[in-house]
C-alpha cells in the first residue's frame, strides 16, 4: 500500500506542479500580452500625434510661403514703380541736357565774332 500511495502522491504532486507552471506561463503571457497592447497604443497615439503636428506645420508653412509670396509681388510692384520713375526721371534729365546743350551751342555761335569781309577774299 506504501507503493501505491507513494505514486498517487507523486501524481498529486506533479499534477500540482505543472498546474501551478501553466498559470505561472499563462500570467506571464498574460503580462506580455498587456506590455505588446500597451505598445501597440502608445504608437497608434505617437502617430496621430504626429500626423496632427505635421498638419500644423504644413499649414503654417503654407501660411508663411503665401506671406512671402505676397510680399515679393508687392515688392516687385514698387520695384517696378520706382524703376519706371528712375527712367522718367533720366530722360528727363537727358532731354534737359539737351536742350542746355542746344543752348550753349547756340550762345557759342552767336558770341563768335564775324571777320569783316574784305574785297580781297
Amino acid at each position: 500500500m506504501g507503493f501505491i500511495s507513494g505514486v498517487i502522491t507523486g501524481i498529486a504532486i506533479s499534477a500540482g506542479a505543472a498546474a501551478w507552471y501553466m498559470s505561472r506561463s499563462g500570467q506571464q503571457f498574460r503580462d506580455q500580452h498587456r506590455v505588446e497592447a500597451r505598445l501597440g497604443e502608445m504608437g497608434d497615439l505617437l502617430e496621430r500625434r504626429t500626423r496632427e503636428i505635421q498638419s500644423t506645420v504644413n499649414t503654417q508653412f503654407d501660411e508663411m510661403r503665401a506671406t512671402a509670396d505676397a510680399t515679393a509681388s508687392e515688392t516687385a510692384t514698387r520695384l517696378d514703380d520706382a524703376s519706371a520713375a528712375a527712367a522718367e526721371e533720366a530722360a528727363a534729365t537727358a532731354a534737359a541736357a539737351e536742350e542746355a546743350a542746344a543752348t550753349a551751342a547756340a550762345a557759342e555761335t552767336a558770341r563768335k565774332p564775324r571777320k569783316p569781309s574784305t574785297a580781297a577774299d
